[in-house]
C-alpha cells in the first residue's frame, strides 16, 4: 500500500496502550503507528469513526468536510453545540479530537472531495467515506482500487446503517485470523496411523484443517518440530495422516500447539458489489449472496433501499422526506430507484415480500434526514476496527457489507401521527432523533430516571449517547464508581484526558457528558456497589428509578445489581467486552429471564499443585511469582507492622504470652536488612531457595526415573521434573533475578539507596558472589500431589522460639517500621521480579520461557480491551434501553428485544431474542423469577403464626426457612418446637429503619403441588416479611 512513512518512535507506550496491547500485538501496534487515514465528513458517524481510530494510535487522522454544523447534527456529533451552528463541523471538532491521544497527529480539511486528485489521496492507506451520494462512492473507490488504497464507505439514514468495505486489487493478507492465543494439548498416545489422543478429560480445541506442530515426542522424535493438517475425528482424537513412514513408535510425551497460517482474501469493486454483494448477516448464517435463493432477507430490501437514498441524494440535492414535510413525492421517487436495484440484484428463484419491502421503504422515507445516535456508536465502533485490521491485517476485515439498523423499534411507532407533531416543533438539539423515533418517544427519554453503575469504557460511552439523547434531562441520571482515572484508561475512556488523572471517574465523566449537552440531570457518587452498599441500592432508590445500566467488569457486581432489579421488578440493561468480543442483555420485568439465569464462564482456579510444585505452563509459572511477591514483599511486612503495633508488645512476648504469627514475625525480624549489601546477599539467597533448593527437595521425594506400580514414569507429562539451576553471575537472568528481588527489600526495609549504586554492576556482582549459601539439605515438608486439594492453611503458632533469640531479633528491629508493597502492574520493579522469577522457573522444569508484557498481563489479570469493541457493544445496548423507555408507553412484545454476541475480529455479529422466564406451579400458583409473595406481620407474631400464614396464602408447607446464610427454621434443628413460639422479630433483629426481611422458604416437596421441568428445582421466590404492617 502506498503511504507517506513519517519517522517515528516505534516504543509503544505501555502505560497508555496496555489494553489494547493484549487485543492487537506489539507487530500490528507499531504497524498502526505507520498509517495515515482519510476520513470525509464530520458528521455523527464520522466523528465516532474518527474518535476510534485516533485513540488506538495511527500516525495520523485528516478530518475533510465542507459542511457547516446545522441544528440536526446536534443529536449526533458530540463535539457539535449550538454555538457551533453555521461554522465548519471539522474545524469545531479539531481541537477535541488532538485531546484524545498525543501520539496521533490530527489535520482537517476543507476541500471538496471533487477536488480530490490521485495525489492526494496516496498521501493515505485508507480512506473512509461517509455521508456521500453513489457516485462519489463510485469515483474514490475507483482512485482507491489503482492506487491500492484501503477503502471504506458507512452511512447512517435515520435507524439504518450500512458499511462496505474493499482492500484493493491485490489479494489482502490476514497475518492473524481471530486474534486468539495459540492452542495446545498434552498427548497420551499417537498410533502408527497417525490418530492422536490427546492426555486426560479434556476436549481438544482444532478443528479440520488447523495445522499442528509438535515436540517433546519420545518415540516419535521425528515428528517433532513438523506441522501436520489435522482432521477432526471426536472431542478426544484428531487424526494428522499415516505416519508409518517417519520411523519410531510412540512411547510418551509429546504436545501439539496450533500454527496459526496466514489468509489471502480477494475484494471486488463497489460497483460489482453493489447487485452481487456479499453481506455479513446478524442472524449467524454467515454471509448472504444472492445465490442463496428463496424468501429475500430484509437486509436486501435495506441494501437496496439505501441504495436508493444515495442516487436520491445526487438526484435531488437532499435526503427524502414524507409528504407532510413537503409537497414532493418523495416515496414514489425512492422506490422507482429502489426497484431497479431489487430487480438488477433478484432472480425468478428470489422470493418477494412486497409489503415487508414497502414498509422498510416508508420507514426509511420518515428517517433518512434524522440519525440515530446509538447506530453512529455502534457502526463507528465496528468500522473503526474495520480500519484498524484493514491496515495491519490483524483480524479478518469484512466480505464486504454489513447492515445494522433499529427495525425492531420504530416498526411499533405509527410515523404519520409523529409527523404531524414534528411539524408544530421548533427544531432543536434532538430534531434528528425527533426524526428517527417521533416526539412521544424523546420526550419519554427526557422523563427517565436511569441508574448506572459503573463509569469505565462502556459508562463513558453510554453517557455520551445519554446526552446526545437527552435521557433524564427532565428526570435524573445517577452513577456511581469508586474508581479512579488512570493513564491507561485514557486509550478507551474518551471522556478522560490526562489533566484529569487520579480523579474520581464518576465526578469527571458526569461533567464531561454535561459538556456534551448542558440540559443533562447528573448526580455522580463514588460508592462502590454490593452487599453492604444497600444505603444506595436500597429498595426506596431503586423504586424511583425507571431503568438500571450496569457498565461493570465483574461478575458479582454484575448478580447483586441483577438481584436488586428482579427485587425491584426493575430493567436492566447489561454488557461486556472482553477484546474484540462482546455481549449486551436486556432483562425485561416479568417476561424475560434475569442475568443470573445465565451461565458465566467460570475462570477456574489452577490447582494449588501445578502453582506450588508441577506447574504445566508460563501460567502457572507466572502465578507462583506474583504469590511468592505478594508473601514476601507485602504480607510479611504487613503482618510483622501489625504485630508489632501492639500494646506492650514486648512485654507479652516476654512473658510468654501466646500471639498469633509471631514465628513468621520472628523470621521477618532475623532476616532484616540494614544496607544495599544485605538486600543483595538475601536477594542471592532466595534464588538458592526457589531455584535450586526446591527442586532438589521435589527430586529427592519423586526421583526423576521413578516408576510407578504400573510400570508408568511419575515425571510424564503434564508433570515435568524440575533441574536444580546453578547459579551463574555472567547469566543476565539470573542477575536481574537479584537485583529486581535487591530492590524490593531495600523498599520494604526502608533502605535508601542512589540509583548510581544500585546499578553498579560490577560492585553488585561481586557482593553477590561473597553471599554465603547453606548447602542443600534434604527436608521432610509433605508435597501436595493431588490436584483437588486447596492450600493447606498454616498454623498461627508453630515453633518455638528462645528467649535470646527474641532478644536478638528486638535489638535488630529496634523503632522498626516496615513498608509493605501492595501489587501494581504498572510498577517496574515489581514487574521485573516477577518476570524474572517467572522465566527462571520456567527454565527449572524446561518449559518455553515468556516476555515482560504477557508475564504483566498474567500477573496484573489484565483484561485485553480496545475502544473499537466498547463503542459497537455500547450502541447496540442503547437501542434497547429507547426499547424500555418505549415499553412505558406500549406494551411491547420480548420478540421485539435483542441480546448480541459480538467478535469484530472474526468478524460476526449475532442477534438473538431474549429467552422468556421459565414459569413453574407451585402450590396453586404459576411463579416465575419475578414472583413476591409476601407476608404482613406485627409484632406479636411468632414462628408459629408465620408458618401457618404462608401454608394459608400460599399452599406451601414450610420445611426450611432461612434468612440470607442463616437458618431462622428446621424441623431437624435442636429445640425446634420451642423455636415455633418465639417472635419473628426476635429471630428476626434488625435496626428500627429496617421494615422487612426476605426469607426463603423451601417447601415440603411431599406435600406439594409441583409442575415444573425436572431440571428445574421448584422452589418458591422469597417471602418478603413485614415487620410491623
Amino acid at each position: 500500500m502506498t503511504t507517506q512513512i513519517h519517522s517515528i518512535d516505534e516504543d509503544i507506550d505501555d502505560q497508555l496502550y496496555n489494553r489494547q496491547r493484549y487485543v492487537l500485538g506489539d507487530d500490528a501496534m507499531k504497524c498502526l503507528r505507520k498509517h495515515h487515514v482519510l476520513i470525509i465528513h464530520a458528521g455523527g458517524l464520522g466523528i465516532e469513526i474518527a474518535k476510534n481510530i485516533v485513540l488506538a494510535g495511527v500516525q495520523s487522522v485528516t478530518l475533510q468536510d465542507t459542511i457547516n454544523t446545522s441544528i440536526l447534527d446536534l443529536a449526533t456529533q458530540y463535539y457539535l453545540c449550538e454555538k457551533d451552528i453555521g461554522k465548519n463541523r471539522a474545524e469545531c471538532s479539531l481541537e477535541k479530537l488532538r485531546a484524545l491521544n498525543d501520539y496521533v497527529k490530527v489535520y482537517i480539511s476543507k476541500k471538496s472531495l471533487s477536488d480530490c486528485s490521485d495525489e492526494y489521496l496516496k498521501q493515505f492507506t485508507c480512506v473512509v467515506l461517509t455521508e456521500c451520494n453513489l457516485d462519489e462512492m463510485k469515483t474514490i473507490n475507483e482512485i482507491c482500487r489503482i492506487n491500492n488504497i484501503i477503502f471504506i464507505m458507512a452511512d447512517i439514514y435515520g435507524v439504518f446503517s450500512r458499511c462496505f468495505i474493499d482492500c484493493g486489487n491485490d489479494p489482502f493478507t490476514v497475518y492473524d485470523k481471530d486474534g486468539e492465543q495459540l492452542k495446545e494439548i498434552f498427548i497420551n498416545h499417537i498410533s502408527p496411523e497417525g490418530t492422536v489422543t490427546v492426555a486426560g478429560d479434556e476436549r481438544h480445541p482444532f478443528q479440520d484443517g488447523d495445522i499442528v506442530s509438535f515436540r517433546e515426542l519420545v518415540g516419535l522424535e521425528n515428528l517433532n518440530n513438523c506441522e501436520r493438517t489435522i482432521k477432526d475425528l471426536n472431542i478426544h482424537q484428531f487424526s494428522i495422516g499415516d505416519i508409518s513412514s517417519l520411523g519410531g513408535e510412540y512411547k510418551r510425551g509429546g504436545i501439539a500447539r496450533e500454527v496459526k497460517q496466514q489468509i489471502k482474501l480477494n475484494f471486488k469493486s463497489l460497483n460489482e458489489q453493489i447487485h452481487n454483494p456479499k453481506i455479513l448477516t446478524i442472524d449467524g448464517s454467515d454471509y448472504w449472496t444472492k445465490n442463496i435463493t428463496g424468501e429475500i432477507p430484509d437486509l436486501i430490501y435495506i441494501h437496496v433501499i439505501m441504495l436508493a437514498v444515495s442516487e436520491f441524494k445526487k438526484i435531488y440535492q437532499r435526503l427524502p422526506e414524507p409528504h407532510q414535510m413537503n409537497q414532493e413525492n418523495d416515496e414514489t421517487n425512492l422506490l422507482k430507484l429502489a426497484q431497479l436495484h431489487l430487480n438488477g440484484l433478484t432472480t425468478k428463484d428470489h422470493s418477494i415480500n412486497e409489503n415487508r419491502f414497502n414498509h422498510l421503504l416508508k420507514c426509511l422515507v420518515y428517517t433518512a434526514k434524522g440519525s440515530f445516535a446509538p447506530l453512529c456508536s455502534a457502526m463507528g465502533g465496528f468500522v473503526g476496527q474495520q480500519v484498524l485490521t484493514s491496515i495491519t491485517g490483524k483480524f479478518t476485515p469484512i466480505q464486504q457489507w454489513l447492515y445494522l439498523d433499529a427495525y425492531e423499534l420504530i416498526k411499533e411507532i405509527s410515523f404519520e401521527d409523529e409527523y404531524n407533531k414534528i411539524k408544530l416543533i421548533s427544531p432543536d438539539r434532538y430534531q434528528s432523533l425527533r426524526l428517527c423515533i417521533g416526539e412521544e418517544l424523546v420526550q419519554c427519554l427526557a422523563r427517565q430516571r436511569l441508574f448506572m453503575v459503573g463509569c469505565g469504557a462502556i459508562g463513558c460511552e453510554l453517557l455520551k449517547l445519554f446526552a446526545l439523547l437527552g435521557v433524564g434531562r427532565n428526570g435524573e441520571i445517577t452513577i456511581t464508581d469508586h474508581d479512579h482515572i488512570e493513564k491507561s484508561n485514557l486509550n478507551r475512556q474518551f471522556l478522560f484526558h490526562k489533566q484529569h488523572l487520579n480523579q474520581p471517574k464518576s465526578i469527571v465523566a458526569a461533567q464531561s457528558a454535561r459538556d456534551m449537552n448542558n440540559e443533562l440531570k447528573i448526580q455522580s457518587y463514588t460508592l462502590k456497589v454490593g452487599v453492604g452498599s444497600n444505603d444506595l441500592c436500597s429498595d426506596a432508590f431503586m423504586c424511583d428509578q425507571t431503568i438500571i445500566v450496569n457498565a461493570l467488569d465483574n461478575i458479582e457486581a454484575r448478580r447483586y445489581m441483577d438481584s436488586r432489579c428482579v427485587t425491584n421488578k426493575k430493567p436492566l440493561i447489561e454488557s461486556g467486552t472482553m477484546g474484540p468480543k462482546g455481549h449486551t442483555f436486556v432483562v425485561v420485568p416479568y417476561k424475560s429471564e434475569s442475568y443470573s439465569n445465565q451461565s458465566d464462564p467460570i475462570d477456574k482456579d489452577v490447582p494449588y499443585c501445578n502453582v506450588k510444585s508441577f506447574p504445566a505452563n508460563i501460567e502457572h509459572c507466572t502465578i507462583w511469582a506474583r504469590e511468592k511477591f505478594e508473601s514476601t514483599f507485602h504480607m510479611k511486612p504487613s503482618l510483622y507492622n501489625s504485630v508489632m503495633s501492639q500494646t506492650n508488645i514486648w512485654n507479652r512476648i516476654n512473658n510468654g504470652e501466646t500471639i498469633d504469627d509471631l514465628p513468621k514475625i520472628y523470621k521477618f525480624m532475623k532476616r532484616k536488612c540494614t544496607n544495599w549489601n544485605d538486600c543483595l546477599n538475601s536477594a542471592r539467597e532466595k534464588f538458592d531457595k526457589y531455584f535450586s533448593n526446591k527442586a532438589r527437595d521435589l527430586l529427592h521425594k519423586f526421583p526423576a526415573d521413578m516408576i510407578d506400580d504400573k510400570g508408568i514414569p511419575y515425571w510424564k507429562l503434564p508433570k515435568r521434573a524440575p533441574t536444580p539451576t546453578e547459579f551463574n553471575i555472567n547469566n543476565n537472568l539470573h542477575y536481574d533475578f537479584v537485583l529486581s528481588c535487591a530492590k524490593l527489600f531495600a523498599v520494604i526495609y526502608n533502605i535508601q539507596v542512589n540509583k548510581e549504586r544500585i546499578y553498579d554492576v560490577e560492585t553488585n556482582k561481586n557482593i553477590i558472589l561473597q553471599t554465603k549459601i547453606e548447602t542443600w539439605q534434604p527436608r521432610n515438608k509433605i508435597i501436595i500431589t493431588d490436584p483437588a486439594v486447596a492450600k493447606p492453611v498454616s498454623t498461627k503458632h508453630e515453633g518455638d522460639i528462645s528467649t535470646d533469640e527474641w532478644r536478638f531479633a528486638q535489638e535488630r528491629t529496634k523503632d522498626f517500621q516496615a513498608v509493605p508493597i501492595p501489587f501494581e502492574k504498572d510498577d517496574d520493579f515489581q514487574i521485573d521480579f516477577i518476570t524474572t522469577a517467572t522465566n527462571l522457573r520456567a527454565h527449572m522444569y524446561g518449559l518455553e520461557p515468556s516476555d515482560r508484557y504477557e508475564i504483566k498481563r498474567i500477573a496484573g489479570r489484565i483484561v485485553p480491551a480496545i475502544g473499537t469493541t466498547t463503542a459497537t457493544v455500547s450502541g447496540l445496548i442503547i437501542v434497547e434501553l429507547v426499547k424500555l423507555c418505549f415499553s412505558q408507553m406500549k406494551d411491547l412484545p420480548l420478540s421485539v428485544y435483542r441480546n448480541f454476541y459480538i467478535n469484530i475480529a472474526l468478524p460476526f455479529l449475532i442477534a438473538s431474542e431474549p429467552l422468556a422466564c421459565t414459569t413453574q406451579k407451585i402450590g396453586k400458583f404459576d411463579v416465575n423469577i419475578w414472583s413476591s409473595f409476601e407476608i404482613k406481620g406485627n409484632p406479636d407474631m411468632t414462628l408459629e403464626g408465620f408458618i401457618k400464614e404462608v401454608e394459608r396464602k400460599y399452599d406451601i408447607k414450610p420445611a426450611l426457612i432461612s434468612e440470607g446464610v442463616k437458618s431462622v427454621y428446621a424441623p431437624w434443628m435442636p429445640k425446634a418446637s420451642s423455636q415455633l413460639k418465639r417472635k419473628m422479630d426476635e429471630l428476626l433483629p434488625h435496626k428500627p429503619n429496617i421494615t422487612y426481611s426476605d426469607l426463603v422458604v423451601l417447601p415440603d416437596e411431599n406435600d406439594m403441588d409441583v409442575q415444573l421441568d425436572s431440571n428445574v428445582d421448584a422452589t418458591p421466590p422469597p417471602i418478603r416479611y413485614y415487620f410491623n404492617s
